[in-house]
């Protein structure tokens, strides 16, 4: 009977979320010295993610809008005036639905911290290609929207695959 009631609950919840569309949640985030404050916004009706990172440690601020309809991400560095697209990797983000309800789990069990001695960081590479400047005319819906914020030049970034070699050059490999 409980697990009914619990059942019963989160769908009375859930269609309260659907009919709002709009969730927004704060995390506080402890990341080695670091502690800071992570926005993240869902849209259930336009299958997106919005998240805004302080700048912290070496990492800069950042915002970032992931759009499931059309399968990409856009995060925006401002101190670099420029945004960067790639495709959404669908192992680890499937849509905005996934990502709100496990928001909403993770709020019903007063977790609102995320600390990375507890957590599993996964490293994932791009690189982009700077000579390649994506026109904003091809952007559409949500990533169009999102980019007039900022109007940065958008550059394409590429997955780096798993098993490459990563070497660590520490002197100019250009001619000398």
């Amino acid at each position: 009977m409980d697990h009914l009631l619990m059942i019963l609950i989160n769908a009375i919840f859930l269609s309260v979320v659907t009919a709002n569309m709009d969730m927004k949640f704060g995390y506080h985030i402890v990341e080695e010295k670091a502690r800071y404050f992570e926005n993240i916004e869902t849209n259930l009706e336009k299958n997106t993610v919005r998240i805004h990172t302080p700048a912290h440690n070496d990492v800069m601020e950042s915002y970032q809008i992931q759009d499931f309809r059309q399968g990409q991400q856009m995060k925006c560095l401002p101190s670099l005036r420029q945004c960067r697209l790639r495709d959404i990797d669908r192992k680890t983000a499937v849509d905005a639905g996934q990502t709100t309800e496990a928001f909403i789990h993770s709020w019903n069990k007063g977790d609102k911290t995320i600390n990375n001695a507890n957590e599993k960081v996964v490293v994932e590479m791009y690189f982009a290609d700077f000579n390649e400047i994506i026109d904003n005319i091809s952007l559409r819906g949500a990533l169009q929207e999102f980019h007039e914020d900022f109007k940065y030049p958008v550059y394409k970034e590429k997955k780096i695959p798993d098993d490459s070699e990563v070497l660590n050059i520490t002197r100019s490999a250009g001619k000398t």
